[in-house]
């Protein structure tokens, strides 16, 4: 994730005006196990990306695209996690890690190594599974904390209006109920994506919190 803000500000100063979502997708078996990505998407990314090496010097460049390699590295000796891969090639507009995960624990702690983080047994499951239901809590506080920290002017820029955070689910059984703070679209009976504004997560503290049963 700090790689991810790292680069989006980076971009800022080239005058970036092609929207880039964070994007979180879980695709989640009737078991509890599943497989999940990480990282960036914009239909513009390779172009985004082949303006940046244009404009900035090469280190800088290889020092963000080996994030995915470096959040592969962290997931290596988690147990439950496998099938961990680094896309640090732009393929399809995205870039970012991709594993799979046997249980809900693996998962989250998956979550927490990707944060730069190792789970304790008393700090909160940021994704909770149950059979018919999964819950992930409000990341907001954590996230304008380390904006705050890492990179202070970020919510001020008036391009900040083009990062969305997007989470996208395939369950396994029918959706009955979603509940969200942002903007919800139902692809099918199934898969659900939600897409939230960076700005008002910033700067109105927006929950990116949601609810759902299947």
């Amino acid at each position: 994730m700090r790689k991810i803000v790292w680069l989006f500000a980076l971009l800022l100063s080239l005058g970036l005006t092609s929207c880039i979502d964070i994007i979180d997708e879980i695709n989640l078996n009737a078991d509890k196990s599943g497989t999940v990505f990480i990282g960036l998407e914009s239909k513009m990314l390779a172009s985004i990306m082949g303006m940046a090496e244009e404009q900035i010097d090469t280190s800088t460049i290889n020092q963000f695209m080996s994030f995915p390699k470096e959040s592969a590295d962290r997931l290596k000796n988690i147990k439950g996690v496998h099938e961990i891969n680094a896309f640090d090639i732009i393929s399809k507009g995205r870039i970012g890690i991709g594993f799979s995960f046997d249980n809900p624990k693996a998962l989250n702690k998956a979550y927490y190594a990707l944060l730069e983080m190792e789970k304790a047994w008393y700090q909160p499951n940021i994704v909770k599974i149950r059979k018919h239901k999964i819950i992930r809590m409000n990341l907001t506080p954590q996230l304008v904390k380390q904006i705050e920290k890492e990179n202070p002017k970020l919510k001020d820029s008036e391009f900040v209006k083009y990062l969305n955070i997007k989470t996208i689910l395939k369950l396994p059984n029918n959706i009955k109920e979603v509940e969200c703070a942002d903007d919800l679209r139902v692809i099918d009976n199934k898969e659900v994506a939600m897409r939230y504004s960076f700005l008002e997560v910033l700067k109105e503290k927006k929950s990116t919190a949601y609810k759902i049963r299947f």
